[in-house]
């Protein structure tokens, strides 16, 4: 009955996780703790399941064509490199104070979201051009990228998700639409292909030094590949403002049980 519960658990946040481009990490590693693992378990099963999730949305994404290819394979690169650093290192960190402060910028990147104008609005974003810039067009829309931004971001990212055992979507989808002027279906659906790599890269980090439970990993893949392929169906029909507004909302659900699990786990 127990693994029964879990099974429609895991099904709801992977649908709650691909709506707005994330993982669901920061759901799935305070569930699988409650079932009885140990943190670093707990966040390599989390990983493993980030792929399955990430991959499961992608499919659905590509389907709309909103899924930017170029951009989401330049800055996995980075975050790739953060993520397998920070799962190799992750037995030696105390992720207590990354979680708080993990929290809180979640709460800052929610209220941004929030009142950020529609795209339809007169945009803040100008076309920058030139050495450290990088102009991307796509599906008719244009956006320019600080390269040098984006390599700091992009890393910082991976290794602060892979010590979590998070995917970190939800500061790859606020980067790419609060720095860089992507449009928010844009930023999820490329998102969710990132999500993808970054949690394969840090299972493999955490594969070092820690064993996995295969019977319990492959029971939830089934789940939140269920999930992931229903919260990114339903992500394509919302317009931007809605995004920017659910992901507002899910951003400070995460903080909340993030800040949450931090004081009562520790």
């Amino acid at each position: 009955m127990k693994l029964v519960i879990s099974f429609l658990i895991f099904i709801v946040i992977s649908s709650l996780a691909s709506l707005v481009g994330l993982g669901g990490g920061v759901f799935y590693v305070p569930a699988l703790v409650f079932l009885g693992y140990s943190f670093n378990e707990a966040s390599t099963i989390s990983l493993f399941l980030i792929v399955v999730t990430g991959l499961s949305a992608f499919l659905q994404f590509r389907k709309g064509g909103l899924v930017d290819w170029k951009i989401a394979l330049v800055m996995e690169f980075f975050t790739g490199l953060g993520a397998f650093t920070g799962g190799v290192t992750s037995v030696h960190f105390n992720p207590v104070f990354l979680k708080i402060l993990f929290s809180v910028v979640l709460v800052v990147i929610a209220v941004l979201l929030l009142f950020k104008k529609n795209k339809k609005d007169k945009s803040t974003f100008s076309i920058k051009r030139g050495f450290g810039y990088w102009v991307r067009n796509f599906n008719g829309m244009t956006y320019s990228i600080p390269v040098v931004l984006m390599v700091a971001v992009t890393f910082s990212t991976g290794y602060l998700a892979s010590i979590l055992g998070i995917s970190g979507g939800a500061l790859k989808v606020a980067a790419m639409i609060l720095l860089f002027g992507i449009p928010s279906r844009v930023a999820v659906a490329t998102s969710s292909l990132m999500v993808g790599f970054t949690g394969l890269t840090g299972f493999a980090g955490h594969l070092v030094h820690t064993a996995i439970d295969w019977k319990i990993a492959i029971i939830l893949v089934v789940a939140v590949f269920i999930g992931g392929k229903l919260g990114s169906k339903i992500s394509m029909g919302f317009s931007e403002k809605r995004i920017n507004h659910v992901a507002s909302v899910i951003y400070i659900c995460l903080a909340i049980l993030m800040a949450a699990e931090t004081f009562l786990m520790h």
